[in-house]
């Protein structure tokens, strides 16, 4: 699955309240990457400076579709990241919690048509967008 966020805060956010409940619950099977470019500090974190590598455990920008490629990786947060050029045909969902329209709308969409043997169906949970203005996108 993709969650796509609304900025690179709160893919930091989102990385951190998906490892904490991960961890909580003890599930071992899952593991979460982030993707975002920079660096983010967070006001309840003072001084600490969040970067995708570091929260990613040392995994750099260039290894990331690879390792999402893997069982052991199975949830990517982008903010702006592989929303466009990003080909993974088992991309199976996305969770979309930022305002997308036009071409950015289309291509967002889109990481999830590749097709691949294992794959049979999509599914899209939109907090954002209206039908609407998802169908105006595709209607160009």
């Amino acid at each position: 699955a993709m969650v796509v966020t609304a900025s690179r805060e709160h893919a930091v956010r989102y990385k951190l309240a998906f490892d904490t409940y991960l961890k909580e619950k003890q599930y071992t099977d899952i593991k979460t990457l982030v993707a975002f470019s920079g660096e983010i500090r967070l006001q309840e974190y003072p001084g600490t400076k969040f970067t995708e590598v570091s929260m990613n455990d040392g995994i750099r920008e260039t290894e990331l579709p690879k390792k999402f490629n893997s069982e052991e990786y199975q949830l990517l947060l982008v903010a702006e990241k592989y929303q466009t050029g990003f080909d993974q045909p088992l991309l199976h969902t996305m969770y979309v919690d930022k305002p997308l329209a036009g071409i950015k709308a289309v291509q967002t969409l889109s990481r999830l048509n590749r097709a691949h043997p294992q794959k049979h169906d999509v599914f899209v949970l939109d907090f954002m967008n209206n039908t609407e203005t998802i169908t105006a996108a595709f209607s160009d």
